[in-house]
C-alpha cells in the first residue's frame, strides 16, 4: 500500500476566502471555507459487510451508522453512510478508521476531492432553495443528516449541522458553484470581499 504523503492542499476557493482576512459574521448570511478537513471513504462489498460491522462495533459510535444519511459521531470523528456499501469518515485525525491492512474494506482519501463551505445565517435556507431540489425544512431534513443532491446538474453533498449547512462541492466545479451561491446571496445582504 502506498503511504500517504504530506501534500499541502491548495483549496480551489482560496482566492475567494483570504486566510488572513477576518470575516465579519452576519446574522443574515455568512460563508466560511473549511480548510484542512480530513475526508476518507470506506467501501466494502455485500459479502464482506458482516466483517465490516464486526470491526466497526469496536468504536463507540453514537447513533446507527447503518442508516443512510444519518451522521454518527465517535469522539470528534463523524461517520455517515453515503451509498449502500460506502461510508464517509470525516475528521478522523487519530486514524481510528484507517483499515489499511484489512481485506474487507477499501479506504480512499477524498480530502483533496471536495471543497467544503459552511453557510450560516437566517437566509441560508432561502439561498439553498434557489439551487437544490429538496425540502430544506427541519422536519424533512433534520440536524445531522447528510444527503446527496444536485446543484445545477452537479452532484453535491449537503449536511445540516446545528447552526449552519456544510456543503461539499466537487473540486472541479467548486468555483462555478461558489459564484452561483455568492451571486444569489448578494440579494440577501452578502457583501463580496
Amino acid at each position: 500500500m502506498v503511504k500517504s504523503s504530506n501534500i499541502s492542499r491548495i483549496n480551489a476557493l482560496d482566492a475567494y476566502f483570504p486566510k488572513k482576512q477576518e470575516t465579519a459574521v452576519s446574522a443574515e448570511i455568512d460563508f466560511k471555507l473549511v480548510r484542512d478537513s480530513k475526508l476518507n471513504q470506506l467501501a466494502t462489498w455485500p459479502n464482506k459487510i458482516n466483517e465490516f460491522q464486526k470491526k466497526i462495533k469496536n468504536f463507540q459510535i453514537h447513533n446507527d451508522y447503518l442508516k443512510p444519511g444519518i451522521v454518527c459521531h465517535s469522539g470528534n470523528t463523524s461517520i455517515v453512510r453515503v451509498e449502500p456499501f460506502k461510508w464517509w469518515v470525516l475528521d478522523d485525525y487519530s486514524g481510528n478508521f484507517k483499515f489499511d491492512q484489512e481485506n474487507f474494506v477499501m479506504n480512499l482519501d477524498l480530502s483533496h476531492s471536495f471543497v467544503q463551505i459552511k453557510m450560516s445565517g437566517i437566509f441560508s435556507n432561502r439561498i439553498l432553495a434557489h439551487h437544490v431540489p429538496i425540502d430544506l425544512r427541519e422536519a424533512q431534513f433534520p440536524v445531522d443528516k447528510l444527503i446527496t443532491t444536485s446543484m445545477h446538474h452537479v452532484s453535491i453533498k449537503l449536511w445540516r449541522k446545528q447552526n449552519y449547512w456544510q456543503i461539499f462541492l466537487p473540486r472541479s466545479y467548486s468555483e462555478s458553484l461558489w459564484r452561483l451561491l455568492s451571486e444569489t446571496a448578494e440579494q440577501y445582504g452578502l457583501k463580496q470581499r
